[in-house]
């Protein structure tokens, strides 16, 4: 009787497992999503920007400009991974003094980085206008996140393979990728 609840246990793990896609211990040393639309509705929130793992495993939107549901998977170098870490590293990223600087009801953006010892999130909504969140007066801390931000997007972006397949599962963001939780940043 053990051995069958034993079977039917690891069975339906790996079913959940291969349905949802992104296994919880799975977690990518990059990643780029949409968590939450705010008060945007209808919302299908999260969206996947990108994630890369560091066995060279790369996930993708088909429409980087733009947040949707169509992903692709490809792979890239290790030794392009190691490049990446380390020009990640030099962005700054794990330098900052401020993570969040999110807007009450506006989408919530995460850029998540996590090279073992050293980890990091970032929340913000991406929104450049003047006179709107961290725009209003902004202070040398809130342009260094910024640059940090748009680097390294445009670093991880830079990464996708020439190769690539369609990625069928739909993206479902684990808990574990929130290293922790948004706190307003000054």
């Amino acid at each position: 009787m053990k051995i069958k609840l034993l079977a039917c246990s690891y069975v339906l793990f790996l079913f959940c497992g291969a349905a949802k896609g992104f296994a919880e211990e799975s977690l990518p040393f990059l990643a780029i999503w949409r968590d939450d639309d705010g008060t945007f509705s209808p919302s299908e929130a999260p969206y996947l920007r990108i994630a890369i793992w560091n066995d060279g495993r790369i996930l993708f939107a088909k429409n980087i400009n733009k947040w949707g549901h169509d992903l692709f998977e490809g792979r890239i170098e290790k030794t392009r991974v190691a490049e990446l870490k380390k020009a990640i590293k030099a962005a700054g990223i794990f330098d900052l003094k401020g993570n969040c600087y999110l807007v009450p009801d506006a989408p919530k953006d995460c850029l998540m980085a996590d090279f073992g010892k050293e980890q990091q999130i970032l929340y913000w909504d991406e929104v450049e206008t003047p006179g709107y969140g961290i725009n209003i007066s902004p202070s040398p801390q809130n342009k260094k996140f910024k640059q940090c931000w748009k680097n390294v997007n445009r670093l991880a972006l830079e990464s996708i393979p020439k190769e690539s397949k369609a990625y069928t599962n739909r993206f479902e963001r684990p808990s574990s990728w929130i290293l922790k939780k948004p706190i307003q940043s000054e």
